[in-house]
C-alpha cells in the first residue's frame, strides 16, 4: 500500500495522480515567474499573481488532504498568505474599468469557502499571527464586514468587528444556528447538522462538488472537501464534535492539533496584542481580563483558572486581555 493511501485524510487521492499534480503547479509556477517578468500591464501582473497564490492555495489543500504534516502546513501557510498579499497589492495598479475584488464572497461560493477556509486554517494550526493579514485582504472592499461568519470568526481575534445579522450563503445558516444556541448539548447538536449537510448543500452551487469524480492519472481538479470553519467554531466554542467528527468533510486532525497547543496572542498594528477566550475554558495567558458582558468584570486571572460565564444580554461571555507592548 502506498504512503498516501495509508495517510490520505479523504479517500480519493491516489499517489500518481496528487504527484503529477503538484509537478504541474511547479510547472506553473516557472511559467507564472518568467510572465511576471514580461508583463506588459498591471492587469496581465495581478493576473499572474492571482494564478500563483491560487496554486500555493490548491498545494496546501491536496498536501493537507494527502495526510501531510500539520507541522510542515501551518510553516507552508505563511508563504500561501504572502502570495495573496502580493497579489492585493498588485492590484492597487489595475485601473477601475477593469478591477475587480479580489474575494467576491457573493459571486461564486468556492470564492467564500477559499476565504474562510484560509482564515480557518490559521486559527486550528495556531497562526494567530496570520488572522489580521488574512482579514486586511478584504480591507477595502465591499465585503469587508459583510458576512456574520466571518465576522463572529475574526471576533475572537480582532477588536472592533461587527455583529452581523446577514450572510451570503444558505448553506452556512446551521451554523449560525449552532453557535446560538444557549447549551452546550444544543451548540453540538447544530453543529452536527450544519457538517453532515454541508457537502450537500454545495450540489448544484459549487464548483468544487463532484470533482473527485474527475480526477485523472495526471492531474486531480479535486484538491479536498473541507468545512474547516466547523472545526475552527467548534474549537474556540469548545463543542463536543463526538457526534460528527468522522464526518468526511470535517478536519479532526485540525482540531486536535488547534486543542493540543495553547492559543496565542494576537499582535495588532499598533503594536498592542489580543487573546480572547470563552467563559467556561480555562485561562490560556495569567494578566488582567475583561469581559464586556458585564461591566466592570476586570480581574486578574492566573493561567489554568477557570473563566467565569455571566447571564447577559449578550449572549456568549467572551474574556478579551489586551496590552501594549
Amino acid at each position: 500500500m502506498s504512503n498516501i493511501v495509508r495517510l490520505c485524510r479523504q479517500p480519493y487521492l491516489d499517489e500518481q495522480s496528487y504527484a503529477n499534480t503538484l509537478a504541474h503547479f511547479e510547472k506553473d509556477y516557472e511559467f507564472l515567474s518568467e510572465k511576471l517578468q514580461g508583463a506588459e500591464s498591471p492587469q496581465v501582473r495581478a493576473s499572474a499573481l492571482s494564478s500563483r497564490a491560487f496554486r500555493h492555495w490548491y498545494t496546501f489543500q491536496l498536501r493537507l488532504t494527502a495526510g501531510g504534516s500539520l507541522d510542515d502546513l501551518a510553516e507552508y501557510l505563511t508563504q500561501v498568505v504572502a502570495a495573496f498579499e502580493q497579489w492585493i497589492e498588485a492590484l492597487d495598479a489595475v485601473s477601475e474599468s477593469v478591477y475587480d475584488p479580489p474575494f467576491a464572497l457573493d459571486d461564486v461560493i468556492d470564492t467564500y469557502v477559499d476565504y474562510l477556509n484560509l482564515l480557518s486554517s490559521a486559527v486550528l494550526l495556531h497562526r494567530e499571527d496570520l488572522i489580521p493579514r488574512i482579514c486586511a485582504l478584504n480591507e477595502g472592499t465591499d465585503y469587508d464586514k459583510s458576512d456574520a461568519v466571518i465576522e463572529d470568526l475574526l471576533g475572537y481575534y480582532l477588536p472592533d468587528r461587527p455583529a452581523l445579522d446577514g450572510w451570503y450563503w444558505k448553506g452556512y445558516t446551521p451554523l449560525l444556528e449552532a453557535i446560538d444556541q444557549e447549551t452546550p448539548a444544543d451548540r453540538a447538536k447544530g453543529m452536527a447538522k450544519f457538517v453532515k449537510g454541508w457537502y450537500k448543500s454545495m450540489k448544484g452551487v459549487a464548483h468544487f462538488w463532484g470533482k473527485h469524480e474527475k480526477i485523472e492519472p495526471d492531474f486531480t481538479p479535486y484538491f479536498g472537501y473541507w468545512a474547516m470553519c466547523a472545526a475552527a467554531f467548534t474549537y474556540l466554542y469548545d463543542i463536543d464534535d463526538s457526534k460528527y467528527r468522522d464526518e468526511l468533510v470535517y478536519p479532526k486532525d485540525m482540531i486536535d492539533y488547534a486543542r493540543s497547543k495553547a492559543r496565542q496572542p494576537v499582535k495588532l498594528v499598533d503594536g498592542s496584542t489580543v487573546l480572547r477566550v470563552l467563559g467556561g475554558q480555562t485561562c490560556p495567558m495569567g494578566g488582567k481580563w475583561f469581559s464586556p458582558a458585564k461591566p466592570d468584570s476586570a480581574q486578574h486571572f492566573n493561567k489554568g483558572d477557570l473563566m467565569p460565564v455571566f447571564d447577559s444580554e449578550f449572549g456568549l461571555t467572551i474574556w478579551q486581555m489586551q496590552a501594549k507592548e
